[in-house]
């Protein structure tokens, strides 16, 4: 009859994985130990291997499906030879089991043995039934019985052997609720006060669990390696941009006029591209293979959509090259495109310095996180008013805002990150010198 691959446990605390990528067509003959299928989970991501040879006569996962432990992921067609170390899905086990695998068992849960020099075949194995007691017990790495901290703790309190435990959780591990309902059959428990604490475990159903996959997990990988791949520090500063408010108020009915809605960010990319061109260290990426500087003399600035999924950054290109208005045009189409999930591959490659506006969502100043391979990132905040004292030691209410500079020190000098950002506030508090940027 045909034969079933489980999806095996991973690791002990591994419950699922994600399907990435199979590597094995219907139909076609597998040989024992040949990689079969990439599997995802949240701690490695590995390639199992078959442990039946003949031919894959059904995957019956698709790329992209999340799996739990222990449910089939590929049906192989019945060859009229005896699977390697494994009973057929469905077929009974023997009442004793093989004394030499039984030492083995307790490592075929897992991807990582004791003793990874020694070479004791396939590393990923489906789990082989065993006696009656194995199969109300399931056991871990090692021969160890699954079982939550908090369970074997409790276990030993109340002096109950976690051995002769059923467990009610995934691949039958051992819960907190299966050695208290143990202890209340047991006669041999001895009385002792009830336990006064709540256990972390206790929480379980209040707590809800969301795969990270599809943007999320894209998020996350960018934030890593934003971490990992960047010195990141801080540069805060404040502008006045008074009179930046009021050349927006005038021109916002003209550009309705041309059905355009007219934001700051417009003004904040031009200031930030005359900047980026008196200091081009700033507009650069480190290749760390070349041992090399990237300086780039074109000007695609990544903007910060929040998005009901995620943050994305799409990216507006030669934003040198064109008007206020045609800025706040593109802005506002592909703001648009990322909130419904439309955005083109070509809508977010190419940046070379970014702007995230935080200021929509409040807070005083923010560290942003730089979009690597770029070496900094702008954050513009919520633009208020404050008492500010004037040059000629009047106090008159101004409408300020604070700007947050990440950079990477590795290629910027905060030497440079502040007078890059003293340029942009002058930029921003003579809006009129904007206007001739084009």
């Amino acid at each position: 009859m045909p034969r079933e691959f489980l999806l095996p446990e991973l690791a002990e605390s591994v419950v699922e994985g994600e399907i990435v990528k199979w590597l094995v067509e219907e139909g076609e003959l597998v040989a024992e130990d040949q990689a079969l299928v990439e599997v995802m989970t949240d701690k490695v991501t590995v390639e199992l291997p078959s442990p039946y040879a003949g031919v894959l006569e059904k995957r019956l996962v698709a790329e992209g499906d999340i799996v739990p432990v222990n449910q089939p992921i590929a049906r192989f067609a019945d060859d009229g030879t005896a699977e390697p170390g494994v009973e057929a899905a469905g077929e009974q086990a023997s009442a004793e089991p093989d004394p030499s695998t039984a030492d083995k068992r307790g490592e075929a849960q897992t991807l990582f043995k004791a003793s990874p020099a020694v070479d004791e075949g396939s590393v990923v194995q489906v789990r082989k039934p065993g006696t009656a007691a194995a199969e109300e017990q399931t056991t871990g790495a090692y021969g160890r019985v699954l079982a939550v901290p908090a369970a074997r703790k409790l276990a030993r309190e109340l002096g109950i052997d976690i051995e002769t435990v059923v467990g009610s959780g995934p691949n039958g591990r051992v819960r907190v609720d299966d050695v208290r309902a143990h202890g209340g059959q047991a006669s041999q428990a001895p009385t002792r006060e009830p336990v006064r604490y709540q256990s972390p475990e206790g929480y379980g159903a209040l707590e809800e669990r969301i795969p990270l996959r599809g943007l999320r997990r894209a998020i996350s990988n960018q934030m890593m390696a934003s971490h990992l791949q960047a010195v990141r520090t801080l540069h805060v500063d404040e502008a006045d941009v008074t009179d930046l408010v009021a050349t927006r108020a005038k021109l916002k009915p003209v550009a309705e006029r041309e059905g355009v809605r007219l934001s700051y960010l417009p003004f904040v990319m031009k200031a930030v591209v005359a900047a980026l061109k008196a200091f081009p260290m700033i507009n650069a990426s480190l290749d760390e293979e070349a041992d090399e500087i990237v300086r780039k003399h074109y000007y695609n600035l990544g903007m910060a959509v929040a998005t009901e999924v995620g943050l994305v950054v799409p990216v507006i290109h030669d934003v040198d090259r064109k008007s206020i208005l045609e800025l706040a045009d593109e802005i506002q189409v592909k703001a648009q495109r990322a909130r419904e999930g439309k955005l083109l591959p070509e809508d977010v490659k190419g940046g070379t310095f970014s702007i995230t506006n935080i200021g929509s969502l409040g807070g005083l100043f923010s560290f942003p996180i730089i979009n690597v391979p770029e070496a900094a990132i702008l954050g513009v905040h919520t633009i208020k008013k404050r008492p500010v004292v004037l040059p000629d030691d009047s106090i008159a209410a101004r409408q300020m805002v604070y700007l947050s500079m990440s950079f990477d020190h590795r290629v910027i000098d905060g030497a440079e990150a502040a007078t890059f950002t003293g340029r942009v506030i002058e930029l921003l508090e003579t809006p009129e010198g904007l206007m001739l940027e084009l």
